[in-house]
């Protein structure tokens, strides 16, 4: 009898869906589609013509598992410009290369700004990228200085033996590995060389050691970065669901971005400490985003503003 009375008392009585339970959330979801048709009303006179979408999911529905071919097939319909809602987010569509250079060309300075994706927020000092920083004078000061001082035809060609030194350390590697009748990964081997050649521009300095050893953190790191950026996320769709990251998305990437801060950090410390010394100029980017650190300098820059800005920059090849 005491046996039977304890696991009675020690289970957990389980709780039932009451009525109450069932109109609150009738109320929720009639309080969602309310505001959601009124803010449609609202906003629908200023908008491209567009199809009629769902309450809550908007449009999500109509794109399917390939978005572009739903997109060119809604175009025939509603012209070159039109409008969709994707869960609680208003989207212009432009199917058209006259209407995209309106858009990107004449009109860039208004489109400029653009909502940065939870992906892409995972990473520190987001802010200080050029890719999504707001268009304003300390984005226009850091452009500048990138587009004059770093990504000039000058400067590559002052780079070019780091260039050819990579390339020639990769033909002697697979020609080490021939030798000894071993076979290689020529796709790993390939994005080895690539970020090293990447690196040496950047840095002056190799990301991967001369065995080719150590290109699969940074393989990893990268695709990790790649795939949450073209996952579909809810939260890029319904912003009041942001604070729960309910996918995992951003807590997912934001692992490979403070790996990459912490590498950035360990070389940027050692050029800093380096120019404490007698200065030895080597001309790479790191070089010139230091220089713009430099006391009576613009305050655009900071060392810890260049990261985001040689992550999101001279990376190219995890975009």
């Amino acid at each position: 009898m005491d046996q039977v009375g304890l696991n009675h008392v020690g289970k957990k009585k389980p709780t039932n869906f009451t009525m109450d339970h069932f109109i609150f959330l009738l109320l929720l979801t009639l309080f969602l589609i309310t505001s959601q048709f009124i803010l449609n009303r609202r906003v629908k006179k200023n908008q491209p013509p567009g199809p009629t979408g769902f309450p809550i999911i908007g449009n999500l529905h109509q794109l399917g598992p390939k978005p572009h071919c739903a997109l060119s097939s809604l175009a025939q319909t509603y012209g070159q410009i039109m409008s969709l809602r994707l869960g609680s987010v208003t989207v212009a569509v432009a199917s058209s290369p006259a209407v995209a250079q309106e858009i990107l060309q004449k009109n860039d300075q208004t489109f400029a700004n653009r909502p940065i994706p939870e992906s892409v927020a995972a990473q520190p000092n987001v802010g200080d990228t050029l890719a999504w920083a707001p268009a304003d004078s300390r984005w226009r000061n850091r452009r500048r200085v990138c587009t004059t001082q770093i990504f000039t035809a000058q400067r590559l060609d002052l780079l070019q033996h780091l260039r050819h030194r990579k390339v020639q350390e990769l033909v002697q590697h697979l020609r080490k590995q021939a030798w000894n009748g071993k076979g290689v990964a020529i796709g790993d081997l390939a994005f080895a060389t690539m970020l090293n050649l990447v690196s040496n521009t950047v840095f002056s300095e190799d990301l991967v050691d001369p065995e080719f050893e150590s290109a699969g953190e940074f393989k990893e790191l990268v695709w990790r970065i790649m795939e949450d950026a073209g996952r579909v996320n809810l939260s890029d769709y319904f912003p009041l669901l942001k604070p729960f990251d309910l996918q995992g998305v951003k807590r997912h990437v934001a692992v490979s971005y403070v790996r990459l801060h912490d590498i950035f950090d360990r070389i940027i410390r050692k050029r800093v400490a380096e120019r404490e010394g007698p200065r030895v100029a080597k001309g790479d980017f790191l070089d010139v985003l230091l220089d713009q650190c430099e006391p009576g300098q613009p305050s655009d820059f900071t060392v810890q503003s260049i990261k985001p800005l040689i992550l999101v920059t001279p990376f190219p090849f995890y975009h």
